[in-house]
């Protein structure tokens, strides 16, 4: 789900509406266009013997460019064409694309209406229709997604990719290398994941796929909804007063507004949140957001919740199995900003 637009298509309502079928195999032909970084290709390879995980095991690996609205993104193809830059995102049931890039591609309607509902609140929106939508060899074909309204920033990314897309792998994503990894399952756990803690065995945000975890914040422990394609880290005024947060006082000061797909603007409060642990990961000095987003309300009852977004997330790699509800959080390959026990 990204700040400043919302992107979370939830619970039956739509996710009904998104018949999946997956495959691996070699993205659409064509050479790609630059969107920030060049593309990277790890095709399908053979393990020695092809033993407990079968003749082979494929894996798409691609770059990660950063938008001018600090979105990171992926490229990806969609009906043969591109790349275009897409969000991918573990706090959207499904996949959506901005008003724009669906007018320019000429993409066709269903005829249709869903809900989308994002963080602060609700509306009807038109669905559209993709035949395919790959990352290097990894596809989804048959989409239904959502239409979101233009962003209010500068960003111009095409659209999100939710967890439809994700179900069936394994992901990593390396935040400091800037490279996000699709390794199609089943895979070598021990190789891919390493050492480490065990993974967090996360919940399920009820009536839709999202996936919360335990986060504890200067002691006090609350539900978090992963959040990939969200900037920032956000608690509900419950979970800051329960972690001793006081969004009212001086240290705190207005963030950007946050736009929702209903286009309604809610302005959050940025300042020091303290110590906050999750997955192994100690983080001492955090900064984060308070604002009673709708979503939370709808979806934890007012209770103490939270997002947790790219930027608590930003100096690790995390590695997140959506289909079997485990998330391992791990030192990046390329450095070790923080520290993971």
């Amino acid at each position: 789900m990204t700040p400043s637009t919302v992107l979370v298509p939830r619970g039956s309502r739509c996710g009904a509406l998104l018949p999946l079928r997956y495959d691996v195999g070699r993205s659409p032909a064509g050479p790609p266009r630059n969107i920030g970084a060049d593309m990277r290709f790890s095709r399908a390879f053979p393990l020695a013997g092809g033993a407990a995980l079968g003749a082979f095991a494929a894996v798409a690996e691609v770059p990660v460019s950063r938008s001018v609205d600090g979105h990171d993104t992926i490229p990806v193809m969609i009906d043969g064409k591109g790349p275009f830059p897409f969000i991918l995102d573990t706090g959207a049931d499904g996949g959506a694309v901005y008003a724009w890039f669906a007018q320019q591609q000429g993409l066709r309607k269903t005829g249709r209406t869903g809900e989308l509902t994002g963080q602060t609140g609700a509306t009807p929106v038109a669905l559209y229709e993709l035949a395919d939508v790959a990352v290097d060899g990894h596809r989804l074909r048959d989409v239904t997604v959502f239409r979101l309204p233009d962003r209010h920033d500068e960003g111009r990314e095409a659209g999100i990719l939710g967890n439809d897309f994700m179900d069936g792998v394994l992901v990593v994503f390396d935040f400091p290398c800037r490279t996000v990894a699709l390794h199609d399952k089943p895979v070598d756990e021990d190789r891919i994941i390493g050492p480490g803690p065990d993974a967090v065995p996360a919940g399920r945000d009820e009536g839709s796929p999202l996936l919360p975890q335990p986060v504890t914040i200067n002691g006090f422990t609350g539900p978090a909804v992963l959040d990939t394609g969200s900037r920032n880290s956000r608690l509900n005024s419950a979970f800051a007063s329960a972690a001793g947060i006081d969004a009212k006082s001086a240290q705190f000061h207005d963030g950007e507004a946050v736009f929702g797909a209903n286009s309604r603007a809610m302005v959050p409060r940025n300042g020091p949140l303290g110590h906050v642990g999750f997955a192994g990961v100690e983080i001492a000095g955090a900064e984060g957001q308070v604002i009673d987003l709708p979503m939370l309300e709808q979806d934890f009852g007012g209770k103490p919740a939270m997002l947790l977004g790219s930027d608590l997330l930003g100096g690790y790699r995390l590695l997140y199995d959506h289909q079997e509800h485990r998330i391992w959080i791990r030192p990046s390959r390329c450095q070790d900003r923080s520290r993971v026990r």
